[in-house]
């Protein structure tokens, strides 16, 4: 059926109109205080329903000052999870009406997914409706459409007596003599709009609210988009309010079913959501798969080998020099070693801008490898010596090689001066962190109640918080031998979850050196 072939509107269909106050505007952090619902069928009204809520917070005197209700109002009122049912039941079979449908909406929305239940109408709202119907009017709020047709309100911002005001201007709608054509447009809307919404939301609520991975799936069970969190149910339902975002509402829509991993830590989530978006590639993390982590030097097979900073090491013939994970010391030390070479500047480039000589060449600065001014077999040396620094400054990763470097001669001439400065940031960006290569830790997380043994960088084993008081037995297991790692872009990766993940939480984690020399101080660190 196309939506030109849709039946017309039956204007005696069931109308639930409602009205809420809150704690606020957010429906994120706010919470509803009173709910008004006059149902209405075959155009006229036929029950109302009206209670007080007790919020979790606090009244703000500005809202006891709107509305005349105060804490002691609500003190004896139930909370929304003890009355969830009958406000489902009274807007059961109904089309959901609001004056500004989307803010009572979203407020019911949030209660009801904080009680754990799923929540779904089609809605009008009376001020779209409101302008169709009666173009031409300077305003259409409900104080405006209140006085022009002269409904009365005897107690103005309560829930009921504003749903009933509501209720009579929606009565107005319906009798008006263009109100099938209105309503029939914004009912086909509602034909068009995806019931993604309804259809997950039963599914969602089977989610665990625990820490983990939570994939967003289509139709042959592959991952659109996969994510981690410290409550899964939670982050999931986040996602249906971001419903208004086209990239979001796209996912949704593809989405046939979701599925989750529960982890017992939140760098366990970290990694096992880092390693199945690196498995799955899933079409909606384009962040993560783009990876702007550690960086590379490419060295082409060309004639006259190109230098080039890309994001990820991968097998094709080509050599690589890296990981550099300071972008902005890498594109230092490249700069310098151009100029020091004379390098052409445009072979360091994805794309030539130009064809021939570059303009470099011309002020003297390139040896004229762009338009065949040099031999190949000469230029490779000079490539040779690049490769030569570049391998050099790989091992300035971390803090100690970096002092010595500063501290040596070498980093005296004038001429390095912007080189000292980059590496005093990179170190100070790294401080207090552990390596990312030789080191061996533990991480004690009290939140977790978890520790992490990790070697290399990458995470060997989770202990349980009791297992951590013999750090000793630890040290002498064979989880601590150092194994040979093959340096691919997802070891790399795997390096740097951890690093940020402990930089972030560097104020609540204990870290445990598993150095011997640092062997006396073990007990130190969990008592």
């Amino acid at each position: 059926m196309t939506l030109s072939s849709l039946p017309i509107f039956d204007l005696d269909a069931g109308f639930s109109v409602v009205d809420i106050e809150t704690t606020g505007n957010s429906s994120r952090n706010g919470y509803v205080i009173e709910i008004g619902i006059v149902n209405i069928k075959n155009r006229r009204i036929t029950e109302t329903y009206q209670t007080l809520v007790h919020p979790p917070i606090a009244l703000p005197p500005f809202i006891t000052q709107l509305t005349g209700l105060s804490d002691n109002d609500l003190a004896a009122a139930p909370s929304f999870k003890k009355i969830f049912s009958d406000v489902k039941a009274h807007l059961d079979g109904n089309f959901f009406v609001a004056h500004n449908v989307n803010f009572d909406y979203e407020f019911l929305k949030t209660e009801f997914e904080r009680a754990g239940e799923s929540f779904y109408k089609d809605r009008f709202c009376t001020v779209k409706l409101g302008r169709k119907l009666f173009p031409g009017y300077k305003q259409y709020n409900l104080d405006a459409l209140i006085e022009r047709f002269g409904v009365r309100v005897q107690n103005r911002h309560r829930a009921l007596s504003d749903a009933m005001a509501t209720a009579e201007i929606l009565l107005k709608f319906l009798h008006h003599p263009n109100a099938v054509e209105v309503f029939t447009k914004f009912a086909r809307t509602l034909e068009k709009t995806d019931k993604w919404q309804e259809r997950l939301k039963p599914e969602i609520m089977q989610l665990p609210s625990a820490k983990g991975v939570y994939m967003f799936k289509d139709a042959n069970d592959l991952p659109l988009y996969i994510g981690k969190s410290n409550n899964i149910r939670s982050r999931v339902l986040s996602h249906l309010r971001e419903d208004d975002i086209p990239k979001k509402k796209r996912l949704l829509r593809y989405t046939e079913r979701l599925d989750a991993i529960v982890c017992s830590s939140e760098l366990e989530s970290l990694i096992l959501e880092s390693r199945l978006i690196k498995k799955h590639q899933p079409f909606y993390n384009v962040q993560q798969i783009q990876r702007k982590g550690y960086m590379f030097v490419k060295i082409s097979d060309d004639i006259y080998p190109k230098l080039l900073v890309v994001d990820s090491k991968i097998d094709d013939g080509n050599e690589y020099i890296g990981p550099f994970r300071s972008v902005k010391f890498l594109t230092y030390l490249l700069d310098k070693t151009q100029k020091h070479l004379k390098l052409c500047p445009e072979l360091m480039k994805p794309k030539r801008n130009q064809k021939g000589f570059c303009f470099s060449y011309q002020l003297g600065g390139c040896s004229g490898a762009c338009g065949g001014g040099i031999d190949p077999a000469a230029y490779s040396e000079h490539i040779e010596e690049a490769k030569t620094i570049l391998s050099y400054y790989t091992r300035l990763d971390t803090k100690e090689n970096i002092d010595l470097f500063l501290k040596s001669r070498e980093t005296k001439r004038p001429e390095l001066t912007e080189m000292r400065k980059a590496l005093r940031r990179e170190k100070t960006r790294i401080k207090d962190i552990p390596e990312s290569y030789e080191e061996k830790y533990l991480i004690h997380n009290p939140e977790d109640c978890t520790g992490y043994l990790i070697v290399d960088g990458l995470l060997k084993r989770v202990f349980a918080e009791n297992e951590l008081q013999d750090v000793e037995a630890i040290i002498e297991s064979g989880d601590v031998k150092k194994q040979k790692t093959i340096e691919d872009q997802d070891t790399l990766d795997e390096r740097l979850t951890i690093q940020r993940y402990v930089r972030s939480n560097r104020d609540k984690l204990k870290i445990i050196s598993l150095k011997t020399s640092d062997r006396e101080t073990h007990g130190a660190y969990l008592s």
